[in-house]
């Protein structure tokens, strides 16, 4: 009889097929965390009450949130048993998970922007970085882009009004409206990076790079320049998600549909935007994006 472990390799081949190598290396680490809790590579192991015995190890460990995270992978892999008739019935079926935590996120105000804005121009290596970051600030801020689409962007997807977004999450492309002072300083760093160093013109077709203006940046640093930025600035609750959050208050609170906020902020459906419909109700004085959202 094949093992757990076997079996989880069958799977991980299955995901590479189609996922991208960062949602494989998840299903690697949570998959393999699982295991690593059930001390076990028995297959017949695998049944509700241990899959409620996990969640119910997870609890006094961690947050709600981050329970769902570790399960969820493991519910994706139980299933796939299920549909390939490796499992005679879904073990998932009736496993609850604990209620999601009651954290109201706070979008950020004119105030506070204008604050993260002083420290970036002001606090930043130099004049040259400080523009990379204001476009990768305003980016999430007032177009609600992720950290993967940031580091993704290329020249050719910048258009004078709006982004082309490409291979974004689930592998879908979207279009965004651009506001017009975003793109002018997207137009100056690039060609401050690509094109103002005597020794050689760089020729990646990435937009935002490293320090040295060689290689283009990564998540990791958006990661550092979010951690520098909460201890710069004094704004301690600063990630690239909430300038998302911000984002989608904004644009309902002066006016977006929901429609219009689902197509530029890539999601499928309206669940989690109900969120931001709720946060533009009780923050009046969050951040206004720019009014070409508006026309």
């Amino acid at each position: 009889m094949n093992t757990i472990s076997d079996y989880i390799k069958l799977f991980i081949q299955d995901r590479k097929v189609y996922c991208e190598d960062v949602t494989v290396q998840s299903y690697i680490f949570y998959l393999g965390r699982f295991t690593k809790w059930l001390d076990s590579d028995d297959f017949d192991l695998l049944n509700k009450q241990t899959l409620r015995d996990y969640i119910y190890s997870l609890r006094y460990r961690m947050k709600n949130t981050s329970i769902a995270t570790n399960y969820r992978p493991v519910k994706a892999f139980c299933k796939w048993l299920y549909q390939e008739d490796y499992l005679d019935k879904d073990i998932t079926i009736g496993v609850k998970l604990p209620k999601k935590d009651a954290a109201i996120v706070e979008p950020l105000t004119d105030q506070e922007v204008h604050q993260i804005d002083d420290t970036i121009i002001n606090k930043s290596v130099n004049k040259h970085i400080a523009l990379r970051n204001y476009c990768i600030f305003h980016l999430a801020l007032d177009c609600g882009l992720r950290r993967k689409e940031i580091v993704q962007l290329r020249r050719m997807d910048i258009k004078s009004d709006r982004l082309i977004i490409h291979n974004a999450k689930n592998n879908k492309d979207r279009i965004v409206l651009l506001p017009r002072f975003l793109y002018f300083s997207l137009r100056n760093y690039y060609n401050e990076s690509h094109y103002s160093h005597d020794h050689v013109k760089n020729e990646s077709k990435i937009v935002f790079l490293d320090f040295y203006d060689i290689e283009p940046i990564t998540l990791n640093t958006i990661k550092c320049f979010y951690q520098d930025l909460k201890t710069l600035s004094g704004i301690d609750r600063i990630h690239g998600h909430l300038c998302r959050h911000t984002f989608a208050t904004s644009f309902l609170q002066y006016g977006g549909d929901m429609e219009k906020l689902r197509l530029f902020m890539g999601h499928s459906d309206y669940e989690i935007l109900k969120n931001y419909l709720h946060l533009s109700l009780i923050y009046p004085d969050v951040y206004k994006i720019d009014d070409i959202f508006f026309n």
